[in-house]
């Protein structure tokens, strides 16, 4: 996610996005009813939305026919590491280290889920516990 990109998605964003990688590409038509039962938006909503995150860079559009088909211009793992980037920046002030602790402590992460991060860290430490 680089220039325009980088800024941080929106929740309402996320689920345009989340809509628009599960079909890969969807008219505005489609996106409203994937998101119907989450969000109920009207069609006209989707539709200005979606034309918005265009001009963000966000979401591509093409016109096919007489309508216009959207897709995610950036990747679900480059919206991730950019929103993550962003929580540590504002949350941490760009530190890393409190914003591991943080996961590791407070987070409330259950055993496993600690040997897991614990592995992602440091990955020639053993599961020998």
């Amino acid at each position: 996610m680089k220039g325009s990109r980088e800024r941080s998605l929106q929740a309402t964003e996320w689920d345009l996005l989340e809509a628009l990688w599960a079909a890969e590409r969807a008219t505005a038509r489609e996106v409203a009813d994937a998101l119907h039962g989450r969000r109920g938006w009207a069609y006209s909503t989707v539709k200005t939305m979606l034309d918005r995150m265009v001009k963000k860079g966000h979401v591509d559009a093409r016109r096919v026919g007489n309508v216009w088909e959207y897709s995610p211009a950036i990747a679900r793992d480059d919206a991730r590491r950019g929103a993550w980037r962003s929580f540590v920046e504002t949350v941490f002030g760009g530190a890393m280290t409190p914003a591991l602790n943080f996961l590791a402590t407070d987070a409330k992460l259950t055993k496993s889920q600690r040997r897991q991060l614990s592995r992602l860290l440091d990955p020639e430490e053993t599961d020998d516990a």
